[in-house]
C-alpha cells in the first residue's frame, strides 16, 4: 500500500471552484492505497495549507491534475499554468515523494510541460483511470507502462499511446472524496454521459483529448450516479460534462426519461446542439429536471458556420431559438465568437440584431457571450491560422495566442474597447 496525494491544480481564485471530477475518478480507482485529496481552490491559503498536508501525510507518491491552461474564452484571461510552478516548488520542498502530472490541460501539451518542467518525474497522458494505478504499480519501470512520459539519463520518453476505454467499466467517481459544500457555483458538479465528440467544430479540442467517435456511457449507469449523487451526497444540482448532451439525441433521451422514471428531484444544466433540438425533446429534458440550455452556435451566417466546421445552418439556430421561446421553461445561453473566420461586418451586425431581438422576446431568460478564438494545438482552427499566417509554425502554444480575422480586426477591437470602459 502506498500513500498518495492527489492535488487539483490552482486557477488563481477568480472564479467559483470546480468539483474534480477527474481526481474523483482516480480515486475510484486506487483501491488499496491510503489515498488523500487536496483541491487548492478551495482553501483560503492553498499554498501553506499544502505544505502542512506534505508534512504530516508524508505521501510516497504526488499526482497533481492540471485540468485546464488557462481561461482560454474569458473576457479577463488567467494563465492557470503559472501556477504550477508554485505547487512544484512547495512539493519538492516539503516531499521526496514521486511527483505524476496528468489532466487535459497537461495532456494538450504533455511533451511540452516535460521539457520545461524537469521537477516533474512521470506524466499521464490522456485519461488516467487505467493508467494510473498500473504506473503506481511499476514506478521503478514506467517504460512498461503505456501512456506514460517518463525520464531517463535526462531525457523525456514517451511508452506509447493506448486505446481508449469503454466508460462502463469504470466505477463511479468518488463522489465524497470533499466535502461539496464547498462547491457552490451552479455549474460545479459534472456528470459525464460519454467521451468523444463526432461533430467538427474546428477549435474545439475535445476530439483530440476524448477521441472522435462517441464512447457512450451506459443511460442506466450515469443515473444510478446521478441518484447517488442527490440522494448520498446531497447534490440538488449538477450540469452534464459532456461537450454536446443532446448528441446523440436518442441517448440523451434515454437518459432524461430514467431520470423521471426514477422520481429525483434535481436540477441540471447543459451544452446542446442546435442540430438536435425540437419541442418534444425539450419538453423530456424539461421534466428531468433541465433549467438551463446552453448553446455555442459561434456565429449566424451559413458561410461562418461552415467555416467553424459547424454542422446546422442558420435556420436550424432559428428554429431551435423559436422551440426555446416557445416552452419558456429554461435559461438560455448563447455563445458567439467575436472575430472567427470568414466573418464580415454584416455578418457581425446580425448577431447584434438577433440578441436584441431576443432580449426583447425573453428577457431575462436570455444571455449572450462573445469571445475570442484560442488556438489550441491539435485543431484544425491552428491549421487555418498557420496558413494564414496569424502564427509561426514555431510558436508555442502553451502561452496563449488568439485567432485574429484580419478583414474584421477592428470588431474584437472595438469590443475589447467597450469591456475596458465597462471597467472602468
Amino acid at each position: 500500500m502506498m500513500k498518495i496525494l492527489l492535488i487539483q491544480s490552482f486557477m488563481g481564485g477568480a472564479e467559483p471552484p470546480i468539483f474534480p471530477i477527474g481526481l474523483a475518478c482516480l480515486k475510484s480507482s486506487l483501491a488499496g492505497h491510503d489515498v488523500r485529496v487536496f483541491d487548492t481552490n478551495i482553501s483560503p491559503r492553498p499554498f501553506d495549507e499544502l505544505e502542512s498536508m506534505l508534512v504530516d501525510f508524508a505521501p510516497d507518491v504526488v499526482g497533481i491534475s492540471l485540468r485546464n491552461i488557462d481561461s482560454t474564452n474569458k473576457r479577463t484571461v488567467v494563465f492557470y499554468y503559472d501556477f504550477l510552478g508554485q505547487i512544484l516548488d512547495v512539493v519538492k520542498a516539503c516531499s521526496g515523494a514521486r511527483l505524476i502530472i496528468g489532466g487535459s490541460g497537461f495532456s494538450v501539451f504533455a511533451a511540452e510541460i516535460m521539457q520545461n518542467e524537469p521537477r516533474i518525474d512521470l506524466g499521464v497522458y490522456l485519461e488516467g483511470e487505467s493508467t494510473f494505478p498500473t504506473l503506481i504499480d511499476n514506478l521503478d519501470h514506467p517504460e512498461k507502462v503505456p501512456s506514460v512520459y517518463f525520464r531517463k539519463d535526462g531525457q523525456v520518453f514517451f511508452s506509447g499511446a493506448i486505446p481508449q476505454s469503454s466508460l462502463n467499466g469504470f466505477k463511479m467517481p468518488d463522489w465524497k472524496i470533499l466535502p461539496l459544500s464547498h462547491y457552490t457555483d451552479r455549474d460545479a458538479l459534472g456528470v459525464e454521459t460519454k467521451r468523444g465528440c463526432a461533430l467538427g467544430c474546428v477549435y474545439c479540442i475535445y476530439g483530440f483529448l476524448n477521441g472522435r467517435q462517441y464512447r457512450l456511457k451506459d443511460p442506466m449507469l450515469v443515473v444510478d450516479e446521478i441518484e447517488h449523487l442527490v440522494k448520498e451526497c446531497g447534490a440538488r444540482r449538477f450540469m452534464f460534462l459532456d461537450s454536446v448532451f443532446n448528441f446523440p439525441s436518442d441517448h440523451a433521451e434515454e437518459i432524461c426519461r430514467e431520470i423521471i422514471r426514477r422520481g429525483i428531484d434535481v436540477r441540471w444544466s447543459a451544452w446542446f446542439s442546435e442540430a438536435a433540438i425540437s419541442e418534444e425533446f425539450l419538453d423530456v429534458a424539461a421534466r428531468a429536471g433541465c433549467d438551463t440550455v446552453m448553446l455555442s452556435p459561434d456565429a449566424l451566417s451559413d458561410p461562418v458556420l461552415k467555416a467553424l466546421g459547424k454542422n446546422f445552418s442558420r435556420k436550424r439556430v432559428m428554429e431551435a431559438f423559436r422551440a426555446l421561446r416557445k416552452s419558456n421553461r429554461f435559461d438560455v445561453s448563447y455563445n458567439f465568437f467575436k472575430n472567427p473566420p470568414g466573418q464580415t461586418l454584416g455578418n457581425f451586425l446580425s448577431i447584434a440584431f438577433f440578441c436584441l431581438k431576443a432580449k426583447w422576446q425573453m428577457g431575462r431568460k436570455v444571455h449572450f457571450e462573445f469571445n475570442s478564438l484560442r488556438i489550441e494545438p491539435h485543431t484544425r482552427l491552428h491549421e487555418i491560422a498557420l496558413r494564414e499566417g496569424a502564427v509561426a509554425p514555431e510558436k508555442s502554444l502553451l502561452y496563449p495566442e488568439y485567432y485574429i480575422n484580419r478583414k474584421t480586426w477592428f470588431i474584437g477591437a472595438l469590443f475589447d474597447m467597450l469591456l475596458a470602459l465597462k471597467g472602468k
